[in-house]
């Protein structure tokens, strides 16, 4: 039997191996992964002119050095409707956003996997409690907050950035803590399961990180 193929769309630059590491731990080796990066093959200052303007949809992403960036969404979409068309000719089963920000005008002729939509979805199926929701950067609570109030949820936001230090990660963690939240909500394909850990030991509450949700997608589709 054929090995699946499987296509991974970053919006910052490839290789992803602070995502795929988690994938290839809960897949083994039943799959092949192709990967490719909105960002990939820009200098510097190609990538400084992706940067979000006041009003933007901003988007966190992380580049080859391991550095992370930001980017606006209407500048990076493009770019990553062109990494899907390319993989697709690549003869790939299907296609996987590495981002859990929200994108409604990519077009996919195969299927493609939104872990935003995965993420949501979940969420809104824990009924009562109070959930915390952890992002990277202060400018994308106002989107994030307009976001779940339309799905009819109250939620408590923190900020840390998955490819800073540990610091800003356990002073988010203390922030939910405090703010007695019943589950913690990672929202950013970046957190890795480390990561998830130390959320875990200072809120004392479950976790639900979108690198092992994706992981268990995956898992129940390419099976065993």
């Amino acid at each position: 039997m054929a090995m699946t193929k499987i296509g991974l769309i970053t919006i910052g630059q490839s290789p992803r191996t602070d995502v795929t590491s988690t994938i290839k731990t809960m897949l083994g080796q039943s799959i092949d992964m192709v990967e490719k990066g909105a960002l990939d093959g820009l200098t510097k200052n190609e990538i400084e002119r992706l940067a979000p303007k006041v009003g933007d949809y901003v988007l966190v992403t992380r580049l080859k050095d391991g550095t992370s960036v930001k980017v606006a969404r209407r500048r990076v979409t493009p770019r990553v409707q062109k990494c899907i068309e390319e993989l697709e000719g690549m003869d790939v089963d299907f296609n996987v956003l590495l981002c859990t920000g929200e994108f409604h005008r990519l077009k996919a002729k195969k299927t493609l996997i939104m872990p935003e939509a995965l993420i949501t979805n979940v969420v809104l199926c824990i009924r009562g409690g109070k959930i915390g929701v952890v992002v990277p950067e202060r400018e994308q609570i106002p989107s994030v907050k307009r976001k779940w109030r339309k799905k009819g949820v109250s939620v408590v936001i923190g900020c840390a950035n998955p490819y800073g230090d540990v610091k800003a990660l356990e002073e988010a963690a203390l922030f939910l803590a405090e703010e007695n939240v019943d589950i913690v909500v990672l929202d950013c394909i970046g957190f890795t399961p480390k990561a998830g850990e130390i959320f875990r030991r200072l809120t004392l509450k479950p976790v639900l990180l979108p690198q092992v949700l994706l992981g268990c997608l995956l898992k129940s589709l390419v099976g065993p």
